[in-house]
């Protein structure tokens, strides 16, 4: 049985009338009364009680309206979600980030995106650059916001942010009374940075940054997250190299100084496979491509 024969019965149970239902379904009469004979004797039974003066339903045809009704309603919505997710309105996402992406505007972005897209459900997962590489790769996620000078040939990717370090040493330090050193004043410091494992880019930087200095730091400690490295620094744990954006973070007894020997830049990127069909997702990286014009509309009514 076809959708058409249904919904060609719903319209003659409700006109009781072929000629008026026949116009309503823009149709002529001999095509409707072959539909309805062909579903009746499909099912095996009559629908319609029909003489010269009148067209009545059945029993059997008063137990199929309803059903008919609630299955073309049915229909009706699966064809509206194929069509919304088909076009990128409706669907899920999950993306994976950084932490240092919350100071950089990734809260209002997804924000802006979700007022956009309400029919869109986006999650969140925290992870280093490295593994959301690999799990974009692998396609545990949709993208995700990382620090990479380098990633597989399978994704692609769009710099959401680019920004200078900054150095970062307990507000008591000696130094930090200056605004800019050489990182060759830290030189006998314990130094906090990120695994290589954990941020290639980041740890590969710092290093390009120690070595045009002229030293190699003495690596004190290894921390995952951006928070737990000036964390570290506030209580004297050592000093750590920091993109400029954590400069707005508020966490007291840290003094953030330029560096002369600013040879890298911090780039945040976001990443997808290159073969990833998902509308949704193509709405998503539409919206990220077009963020930093919306942030300085915003920022700049």
């Amino acid at each position: 049985m076809e959708i058409r024969q249904l919904k060609y019965f719903v319209v003659l149970a409700e006109e009781l009338h072929f000629r008026k239902a026949a116009a309503r379904l823009c149709i002529s009469q001999p095509p409707l009364s072959t539909a309805i004979k062909q579903m009746e004797s499909e099912l095996g039974t009559q629908l319609f009680e029909r003489n010269t003066k009148s067209v009545t339903l059945t029993a059997a045809g008063r137990a199929l309206y309803p059903q008919a009704q609630r299955t073309l309603a049915q229909f009706e919505l699966a064809c509206a979600i194929t069509r919304r997710t088909g076009g990128g309105a409706l669907g899920q996402l999950r993306l994976g980030y950084t932490g240092g992406m919350l100071l950089r505007g990734l809260p209002q972005m997804m924000r802006s995106y979700e007022a956009q897209q309400p029919g869109v459900d986006v999650s969140l997962c925290e992870m280093g650059s490295a593994a959301q590489a690999d799990a974009i790769e692998h396609r545990r996620l949709a993208g995700g916001f990382l620090h990479a000078s380098v990633l597989p040939p399978v994704l692609d990717y769009i710099t959401v942010r680019r920004e200078s370090f900054v150095c970062c040493v307990p507000a008591g330090h000696p130094v930090a009374r200056h605004k800019t050193i050489s990182l060759r004043m830290l030189a006998d410091e314990p130094w906090i940075l990120f695994a290589r494992d954990t941020s290639p880019s980041y740890f590969d930087s710092v290093l390009a940054m120690s070595t045009a200095a002229g030293f190699s730091p003495h690596i004190q400690h290894n921390v995952t997250h951006w928070i737990s490295a000036v964390l570290l620094v506030a209580q004297g744990g050592g000093v750590a190299v920091v993109p400029r954006a954590f400069t707005a973070s508020g966490i007291p007894g840290v003094k953030y100084l330029g560096i002369r020997e600013n040879v890298s830049e911090s780039l945040a990127h976001f990443a997808w496979r290159k073969d990833d069909d998902d509308p949704a997702l193509a709405r998503f990286i539409k919206h990220v491509r077009a963020w930093p014009r919306r942030r300085t509309a915003a920022q700049h009514p």
